[in-house]
This record gives C-alpha cells, sequence and structure tokens, in this order.
C-alpha cells in the first residue's frame, strides 16, 4: 500500500505580522438623523389592537362626532364657543396616558406654531384677535383628530367608515397607504442600520448611499405591490370590506349623544 504523505505547508511572512489599521474619523450624523426621522414617523403608525377604551364609544360614533366638533368649532361666529371647545378638549385629553399625551401634542404644537407663525403679521397691523381666535380653532380640530387616532385602532375606524357609506375604493387606498408606510419605513429603517454596521473608514459621499436604500426600498415596494396582488386575487378580494364586529348601542354611546347633543344646543344659542 502507498504512504500517503501530507506536504508541509508553511504560513507566508505577511500573514505572520500584526498590522494596526485605524481607520479615520468619520461622522455619522447623516444616517442617525435619517434613522430618528423616520423612526419619529413610525411612531405616529400604530396598528395594535389595544389603542380603544374600556369604555370607549362606537368607532362610528367616534368619527361622526369628531368631524362634528371640528365643523361647529370652525363654522362658530362666537369666540366664547372656541373657548368652551378648547377647554372640553383638553379635559378629554387628560383622560390619556403621559405617552399619549406627548404624542397627541406632538402633531397640536406643530400646527398651532405654523399658525401663529402665519398669523404673526395681523398682531403688528391692529388684529390680534384674530391670531387668538385662529390658533384656538387650529389648537381644537387638531387635538381632536389626535384623540381620535390615539382612542380608536385604524382597522375599527375603516370599518366604521363603511358606516357613512364611503366608497370602498377610498378605504382601500387610504388603509393599504398608511400600512405600507409603516411596512416601507422599517425596512428603510434596517437598511439605514446595515449601512452604518457596515460602514468602515470615512464616507464623503452618504448622500449617494441614501439614494441606495430608497432605490432598495422602491424595488421592495412593487415585488410587495405584487405579492400582495397575487394574495388578493387568490383569497378571491373583490374590494368590499366586511365589518366582521357588530356594534349595538351601549351606556356610553348614549352619553356621547346626550353631549352632542348639549353641544349642539350650545352652538345655536351662542350664535
Amino acid at each position: 500500500m502507498d504512504d500517503y504523505r501530507t506536504e508541509k505547508t508553511e504560513i507566508p511572512v505577511w500573514m505572520c505580522r500584526q498590522e494596526n489599521y485605524t481607520p479615520s474619523a468619520d461622522k455619522e450624523a447623516f444616517l442617525t438623523r435619517s434613522t430618528q426621522s423616520v423612526l419619529s414617523v413610525l411612531a405616529r403608525f400604530r396598528f395594535d389592537e389595544g389603542k380603544d377604551g374600556r369604555f370607549s364609544a362606537n368607532p362610528s360614533l367616534k368619527l361622526f362626532y369628531t368631524i362634528l366638533y371640528i365643523i361647529l368649532t370652525a363654522c362658530s361666529e362666537n369666540y366664547l364657543f372656541v373657548l368652551i371647545m378648547c377647554v372640553a378638549v383638553t379635559v378629554r385629553l387628560a383622560f390619556f396616558s403621559a405617552s399619549a399625551i406627548r404624542q397627541i401634542f406632538s402633531g397640536t404644537a406643530g400646527a398651532v406654531m405654523i399658525s401663529l407663525f402665519l398669523l404673526l403679521p395681523a398682531v403688528f397691523m391692529g388684529n390680534p384677535q384674530a391670531l387668538m381666535n385662529i390658533t384656538a380653532r387650529v389648537y381644537v380640530s387638531v387635538t381632536l383628530v389626535g384623540i381620535l387616532s390615539a382612542g380608536t385602532s385604524w382597522n375599527k375606524l375603516t370599518a366604521g367608515m363603511r358606516t357613512f357609506r364611503i366608497p370602498s375604493l377610498f378605504i382601500f387606498t387610504l388603509d393599504i397607504t398608511l400600512k405600507y408606510i409603516s411596512v416601507l419605513g422599517e425596512l428603510c429603517v434596517d437598511i439605514l442600520r446595515s449601512v452604518i454596521l457596515r460602514s468602515v473608514g470615512k464616507n464623503s459621499d452618504k448622500a449617494k448611499s441614501f439614494s441606495g436604500v430608497l432605490g432598495i426600498t422602491f424595488l421592495k415596494s412593487s415585488e410587495m405591490a405584487e405579492d400582495m396582488y397575487a394574495a388578493m386575487c387568490c383569497r378571491g378580494f373583490v374590494g368590499e370590506y366586511q365589518a366582521r364586529q357588530k356594534y349595538g348601542m351601549r351606556l356610553y354611546d348614549v352619553v356621547h349623544i346626550l353631549i352632542m347633543t348639549v353641544c349642539v344646543a350650545l352652538f345655536i344659542h351662542l350664535n
């Protein structure tokens, strides 16, 4: 039998030499800010089931009285009614958790600051009441929308839209758009984190990396759209939204109806 011998292999000298590689310092502020901005947008899109309180009203009723209060506040010619709505909205806001209040106020503060900036010249032109009047209306309207968003899960809100005979195509477009913003935003965050972890040395063209992230996100969105279309065809979706849960009249619905009646009566009396 032949003897099998292994050849002796020596490690090259350059592989045994110790190297101290120190990459040049680089600032990751661009990628970090991009990630934080995407995360801040995603924080506003919460489609969980636990948003509805124990004593919440019917989602259709919530949508109705939110629109009603916004219309009454916008059409009121008496500033006292606007102030009463400001107090009522603030009291309602106090029943939410601290995190929900912070989230609602983040959107309200931006709208109020924009209105203050646009109406600030009215103060110097001798019409300061216009600044207070319009700013208060903006505060009420934006806060009411924030309360509706923070107190109602999105799937129940879209089901409530069908009560008002809103076209299914509009609901479908709105529902899919918001959900895909959340999904694609999470994808962008994952890609940005991978870029940060794989970045070695100094990259002088970070905008090019960000454009690559957007390109990958676009390709992924096209792929997901085709997959969703195939899944909808397989499941026989014809564009109709069916509400699985039927809501009946409850005690808290009656309470909200009485509050709406009082609000309408107060609006008529003051105007």
